[in-house]
C-alpha cells in the first residue's frame, strides 16, 4: 500500500525500477488511408493521381511508409477537462466541475526529402479537403502539381467537401528499445515484445500547415510541420500501427536469419509461419535501436 512513512529504500531493491525508463526517440507514425465513403474519387485516389503513390526513389518502401519514416517529431497527447465553478453550495468554498472534454492539436514535424513528397502529400490532402473549380468541375492535380494553366484561372473558386470524405485515422506508435529482443535455447528463438502504445486518433485531418523558412545562411535540414484536428484518440496497448506484433512469438533459428536482410533496416517476417508483416525502423541507426540517428541516415559526419 502506498503511504509517505517509508522515506528510505535500499538501491538494489530499487535500481530495477529506475533502470525501466522510457525513451523519446521511440516511435513510429502512421497513415492508414482509405477512400471513404461518398469521395468520388476517394482521398487515396486522388493521392494516386497526384504522384504521392509512385514508388520511384522510395527503395522499396511503400510510398506512405516513405513519408512516415521521416517524421522527426510529434507528441503523446493528453486530454484536459473544461470546468465551471460551482460557488455557494457550501459557504465560502468554490468547487470546480469539468463539463467538457478537450484534446490538444496533434503537431508533427518532418524531414523534408529531395523529391518534396512530403509537401506535396500534406499540400494534396488540403487540395482534396477544399478542391478548386473551374467552369469544367474539379481542378485535378497530377504528377506536376495543380493542372495548369486551368489552375491559375482567376475566375476559379473553392468548395468544400464533406468531413466523412476527408477525415481518416492517424496513428503514433511508443515502443521501446527492447522490441522484438531475442532469447534462444537449443535450435529456437523466442521473440518478445516489450510494452508498447498506440494512440489512434479518429476523424483526423490536417488542419494547419506552418511555414517552412528557407534562407541563404547556414544550411540545414528543411523540416516541414503539420497540425491535425481530430475529434477524439483512443490509446491501445500492445497494439502496433502496422497490426503486425505479437506479445510473444516462438520460430526456428534459420527463420530467423531468413528474416534478417542486412541491405535494409527491416526485421522482415513474412517468412514465419503464422506471423506476417516487415517492421520498419525509424531510428536510422543499427538494428538494434540503440539511438536515433539522423547523421547516418543524411551520410554526415
Amino acid at each position: 500500500m502506498s503511504s509517505n512513512t517509508r522515506l528510505y529504500y535500499p538501491i538494489e531493491k530499487i535500481r530495477g525500477n529506475l533502470s525501466k525508463v522510457s525513451i523519446n526517440s521511440f516511435y513510429k507514425v502512421a497513415f492508414p488511408l482509405s477512400n471513404r465513403s461518398g469521395a468520388a474519387p476517394g482521398l487515396v485516389s486522388w493521392l494516386k493521381s497526384a504522384g504521392i503513390y509512385d514508388t520511384k526513389d522510395t527503395n522499396g518502401l511503400d510510398p506512405l511508409e516513405a513519408i512516415e519514416l521521416m517524421c522527426s517529431g510529434t507528441v503523446l497527447p493528453g486530454p484536459n477537462f473544461k470546468t465551471t465553478d460551482t460557488i455557494g453550495n457550501r459557504q465560502g468554498i468554490i468547487e470546480k466541475y469539468p463539463i467538457l472534454r478537450q484534446y490538444p492539436e496533434l503537431t508533427m514535424t518532418f524531414y523534408v526529402d529531395t523529391n518534396h513528397k512530403i509537401i506535396r502529400f500534406f499540400e494534396e490532402w488540403i487540395n482534396f479537403i477544399n478542391p478548386l473549380y473551374s467552369g469544367t468541375g474539379v481542378v485535378q492535380s497530377s504528377s506536376l502539381g495543380q493542372d495548369y494553366p486551368v489552375a491559375g484561372n482567376e475566375n476559379n473558386y473553392t468548395k468544400f467537401r464533406y468531413p466523412n470524405e476527408y477525415c481518416q485515422r492517424v496513428l503514433v506508435t511508443k515502443f521501446e528499445r527492447d522490441l522484438n529482443t531475442k532469447t534462444t535455447s537449443g535450435n529456437e528463438t523466442t521473440v518478445f515484445n516489450s510494452s508498447y502504445l498506440t494512440y489512434e486518433f479518429i476523424q483526423a485531418y490536417p488542419s494547419n500547415i506552418i511555414v517552412s523558412p528557407v534562407s541563404y545562411q547556414s544550411s540545414e535540414i528543411l523540416t516541414f510541420t503539420v497540425n491535425f484536428n481530430y475529434s477524439r484518440y483512443i490509446v491501445r496497448r500492445n497494439l502496433s500501427a502496422a497490426k503486425i506484433y505479437e506479445s510473444a512469438v516462438t520460430v526456428p533459428d534459420t527463420a530467423i536469419q531468413q528474416s534478417l536482410d542486412p541491405n535494409e533496416q527491416t526485421f522482415n517476417t513474412s517468412k514465419w509461419n503464422g506471423y506476417s508483416g516487415t517492421e520498419y525502423y525509424n531510428n536510422f541507426g543499427d538494428r538494434k535501436q540503440d539511438a536515433t540517428n539522423t547523421a547516418n541516415f543524411f551520410g554526415a559526419a
